[in-house]
C-alpha cells in the first residue's frame, strides 16, 4: 500500500512538472464530457417535461383546416363525437398565440371553465375568476415585471385594447407547460380572440380505453370528413423524433473536438518526449521495474481522464440545471426568441 501511494505521489507530481501539456489534455478532455453531458442533460430533460405535459392531454384532439390553415371548429362537431361509442367527453377549448408588440414576446392565451381549471392544479384560492382576471405563467412575470394584482394589457384583432387584472402566478409541475400561459375564463378568451359563441379553436377527445383510439378516430372521420385528427401518440412520436435530431446534430458538431482529443491521445500513447525518456531512465537506474514505470504512466492517465471527466460532467450539470442551459437553449428550442433580451 505504501509502494502504490508513494506511486501515486509520483505521478501526481510528475503531471504537475508538465503543466502546459497536461493542463491542455485536460481541459479538452473536459470539454468534450461537458458538451456531451450538457446535451444529454438538456435532452432528457425536455423530452421528459414533454412527456409529463402530455399526460394532460386528450387522447385526439380534432382541428379545422382548409387550405392548410387552421380555422375555428364549429360546436355542432361536438355533439357528433359525443354520441360514438368509445368516448368518454368532448370538450370544446378556446385558446390560441398572442403577440405582444410591445416586448416582441409570445404569450399562449388559454380560455378555461372551472372544470378544466382544477384538473390543472389552480390554487382554489385564486378561484374562481371573474371576466376580466387572468392567471400568468412565470415567465410573463418576469418578462412584463408583472406583480399580483397589476394591469395586464391585451389587444383584440381590431387592436380594441382589453385591460386585466392578475390575480396570481401560473404554477404547475411542468414549467414548460405553462411558463408563457395567460390564463382566463373561456368568455373572455372569445371576447379577446372575437370568437363566435357557437365555436371553439379545436375539440378535445378523450378516450378512456387507449386500445379504442385507432377505432374511435376511423369513426370521427367518418362523421366528420375533412377534420384532422391529431393523436396523443402522434405526438409523443414527434416530441422524440424533435428532441433526437437536434440532440444528434449538437453531438455531430462535437465529434470534431473528439477528433481532436483522439489525436493528443494517440500522440501521448505512441511516443514519449525526450524529457520522458530521461525520466524512465533515471527510475530504472534507480531501482525501479518495469512494471512500476508502466503502472506510474497508467496512475497519470487515470488522474487526467478522471479529473476532466469529474470536472465536465459536473459543468454540464451546473450549466443545464441550475443555468438553465444558455449556450445550448437555442438550439433545442428553436429559432424564435420567446423573451427577447
Amino acid at each position: 500500500m505504501r509502494a502504490f501511494l508513494y506511486q501515486f505521489d509520483f505521478a501526481l507530481r510528475s503531471l504537475l512538472r508538465r503543466k502546459v501539456k497536461n493542463f491542455s489534455i485536460l481541459l479538452l478532455f473536459s470539454l468534450i464530457v461537458f458538451l456531451f453531458s450538457a446535451v444529454d442533460f438538456l435532452m432528457g430533460s425536455l423530452y421528459q417535461q414533454a412527456m409529463t405535459a402530455l399526460q394532460f392531454q386528450p387522447e385526439i384532439i380534432i382541428q379545422n383546416l382548409k387550405a392548410g390553415r387552421q380555422l375555428p371548429v364549429p360546436l355542432a362537431w361536438a355533439e357528433k363525437i359525443r354520441t360514438i361509442t368509445g368516448v368518454r367527453k368532448v370538450v370544446p377549448r378556446v385558446w390560441g398565440y398572442y403577440f405582444d408588440r410591445y416586448t416582441g414576446a409570445n404569450y399562449t392565451i388559454v380560455g378555461l371553465d372551472r372544470e378544466m381549471m382544477k384538473g390543472l392544479g389552480v390554487p382554489r384560492e385564486l378561484l374562481p375568476l371573474r371576466e376580466r382576471e387572468v392567471l400568468v405563467g412565470e415567465g410573463i412575470m418576469e418578462g412584463r415585471q408583472l406583480q399580483v394584482g397589476k394591469r395586464l394589457q391585451l389587444e383584440r384583432p381590431d387592436e380594441v385594447p382589453v385591460d386585466f387584472t392578475v390575480k396570481g402566478t401560473f404554477r404547475s409541475r411542468v414549467s414548460l407547460w405553462t411558463y408563457d400561459v395567460v390564463a382566463m375564463t373561456e368568455e373572455a378568451a372569445r371576447y379577446l380572440f372575437d370568437l363566435a359563441d357557437d365555436e371553439a379553436w379545436d375539440l378535445a377527445v378523450y378516450v378512456p380505453n387507449p386500445v379504442e383510439v385507432a377505432k374511435v378516430g376511423e369513426k370521427i372521420l367518418r362523421r366528420i370528413p375533412g377534420a384532422r385528427l391529431i393523436a396523443k401518440d402522434q405526438l409523443i412520436r414527434t416530441y422524440g423524433t424533435s428532441y433526437g435530431f437536434r440532440s444528434g446534430l449538437m453531438i455531430a458538431v462535437s465529434i470534431s473536438c473528439l477528433l481532436a482529443f483522439f489525436i493528443l491521445a494517440y500522440d501521448r500513447a505512441a511516443g514519449l518526449s525526450r524529457e520522458e525518456q530521461m525520466e524512465i531512465a533515471v527510475l530504472k537506474a534507480l531501482g525501479w521495474e518495469t512494471r512500476d514505470v508502466i503502472r506510474t504512466t497508467m496512475l497519470q492517465s487515470l488522474i487526467l481522464s478522471l479529473t476532466g471527466f469529474l470536472i465536465g460532467l459536473i459543468a454540464a450539470y451546473i450549466h443545464v440545471f441550475i443555468l438553465g442551459a444558455p449556450a445550448l437553449r437555442i438550439a433545442f428550442t428553436g429559432w424564435s426568441a420567446l423573451y427577447p433580451t
